[in-house]
């Protein structure tokens, strides 16, 4: 992968969204942001649950790949399930945005905690392969980006 962002860009990036996203959210109503888009899709709130979920599955991989052996297995998780488990759409979107809040802050606490060369820590994929965690860190904030453009928010200044 070229072009990969480092920790410490990750970080600043995810700090960014932190900072921006409240107020790029905040002239949508409850109505809207639990609208399905289709059968099967989720909503706009679900969609911010999903990243949720995500924030939790990953602070644990950034806490464990700093106090267990590496490489750290990758283990996947059911998202349909966990995003249906948490019952987001019945939750209030302030609930659910303070959880994206309280939980990215913490993962961006614990990248800059990390020390220089924590970059090339590795993590091992369910297929064998591994992958460092610079390059897992560049991974999150894009599949964070990548959901933030399915909620027509293409970035922040």
């Amino acid at each position: 992968m070229t072009n990969a962002m480092t920790m410490r860009q990750a970080e600043a990036r995810l700090r960014g969204w932190i900072r921006e996203l409240p107020p790029l959210l905040a002239d949508r109503s409850e109505e809207e942001l639990k609208a399905r888009p289709g059968p099967g899709k989720w909503s706009q709130l679900e969609i911010l649950g999903h990243l949720c979920d995500s924030a939790l599955h990953n602070l644990m991989r950034f806490v464990r790949i700093r106090i267990e052996p590496q490489p750290l297995p990758l283990t996947p998780y059911a998202q349909d399930d966990w995003v249906s488990g948490q019952r987001y759409q019945a939750a209030s979107y302030d609930h659910v945005l303070s959880l994206w809040l309280a939980l990215n802050a913490r993962i961006a606490d614990v990248w800059a905690g990390l020390p220089e060369d924590a970059g090339e820590w590795t993590f091992m994929r369910p297929d064998g392969q591994t992958i460092t965690l610079e390059l897992w860190a560049d991974d999150y904030v894009l599949h964070l980006e990548h959901h933030m453009r399915s909620l027509n928010i293409d970035g922040f200044a």
